[in-house]
């Protein structure tokens, strides 16, 4: 890190209520992620990876779309808050970054009806842009941190930059806890 630069600080609170989140204690993970991103995807299944075998951790991910690089990441993100908005945001979400060479909005809805979503109603939302203000919220939130990239991540307030190997993060999540 440049010695004159201060390190990026996640705006609390950590979780907010509206945030998409596992777990139910134990230090914060925040991840800002597009979905259209590599990294964004390998840093979440690195976190499933970890909770598979602790989860002493809270994990939330929030959109960072970069539709500059990515034209189908904002789609998407309004897709897996239509998904949300029916329960089923981790399910959809998972599913986006496994599929990440193919979210045209036909994909989008054929992922839906794979799982079981009203496809008519996600659609609608999404055409209406039903839930743009809650992405907004997350974008609002990455900016006031200091983020322009995608993964970024956070342990409690800090920018984590040590990679996310499940080793790494779990080391990292097991200081913040310990104080």
């Amino acid at each position: 890190m440049d010695a004159e630069r201060a390190p990026d600080l996640l705006r609390p609170p950590f979780l907010r209520a509206g945030d998409h989140a596992l777990g139910d204690g134990g230090p914060a993970l925040v991840i800002f992620g597009d979905y259209e991103d590599p990294d964004s995807a390998a840093a979440d299944r690195a976190v499933n990876e970890l909770r598979t075998r602790w989860d002493g951790f809270s994990y939330a991910w929030r959109h960072l779309p970069l539709a500059e690089h990515h034209p189908h990441a904002n789609g998407a993100a309004l897709a897996a808050e239509g998904a949300a908005a029916q329960d089923a945001f981790w399910a959809y979400h998972h599913i986006l970054l496994a599929r990440q060479d193919a979210l045209t909005v036909p994909d989008l809805l054929a992922y839906a009806g794979s799982i079981g979503l009203d496809v008519a109603q996600l659609m609608d939302d999404m055409r209406e842009g039903r839930h743009v203000e809650r992405i907004l919220d997350d974008i609002r939130s990455a900016v006031g941190s200091g983020v322009t990239t995608t993964p970024a991540l956070f342990v409690e307030s800090v920018r984590w930059e040590g990679g996310w190997e499940p080793d790494a993060l779990e080391g990292a999540l097991r200081a913040a806890m310990a104080g």
